[in-house]
């Protein structure tokens, strides 16, 4: 692994097993990676949500995704401390939704799916983003791993601005942020989505990746 390269205990879902760097150093405090069945996250205390949560994604475990029905369960994540994980009752009551990073349609078995709906793999997003423009960039990924035959994906927010919105204690991300990284083209690509939060600033990268 390279000197630079961030260590994570969870490389299968990372291409080359290399992860992310921090690089905004206000969010470097309190993470906590997390390794489930299908994904992994990069969870921060400060925030209450991902910094980004990575999968590898195959055609036969998104063709296997296919025969599953959608059960929900969502729920806070044991793994982490009380004071630093979000709550359901964070959520209850507010305009957002709990969005997916890393989507309940990706995994091919049940147990991968409920560990999607952890509270760490999730970001507050407003219905119309995650029902309309993230889950349209969501499906475009898996059409693209299914037609290549794999992808590695990243996906995280960016906090920017003085006022940072807040749904209980969980931070409302400004903009969301998708990568993809094809083995077959050696090539990546990314989304960023600008219309999640209400400041209207431009994205500054919350990590970085290399090659």
């Amino acid at each position: 692994m390279p000197a630079w390269a961030a260590p994570t205990q969870c490389p299968a879902y990372f291409a080359g097993g290399v992860a992310p760097t921090i690089t905004n150093l206000k969010l470097k405090a309190r993470t906590q990676e997390i390794c489930f069945e299908a994904f992994a996250v990069l969870h921060s205390g400060l925030s209450r949500t991902a910094l980004y949560s990575a999968e590898h994604l195959t055609r036969a475990t998104l063709n296997a995704a296919k025969k599953l029905s959608r059960k929900d369960s969502y729920h806070r994540e044991p793994s982490l401390p009380e004071q630093d994980r979000a709550e359901l009752s964070d959520y209850a009551r507010s305009s957002y939704d709990r969005g997916h990073l890393s989507p309940n349609a990706d995994f091919a078995t049940r147990s991968a799916q409920a560990e999607s709906f952890s509270l760490a793999n999730m970001v507050p997003q407003t219905h119309a983003n995650n029902a309309g423009v993230w889950a349209g960039i969501e499906s475009a990924t898996r059409k693209l791993a299914t037609s290549e035959g794999e992808l590695y994906v990243v996906s995280g927010p960016v906090f920017l601005g003085a006022d940072i919105e807040k749904v209980g204690r969980v931070l409302v991300p400004t903009q969301l942020w998708k990568v993809l990284y094809s083995p077959k083209q050696q090539r990546a690509g990314a989304y960023v989505h600008q219309g999640q939060g209400h400041h209207g600033c431009s994205l500054r990268p919350t990590v970085e990746r290399h090659t």
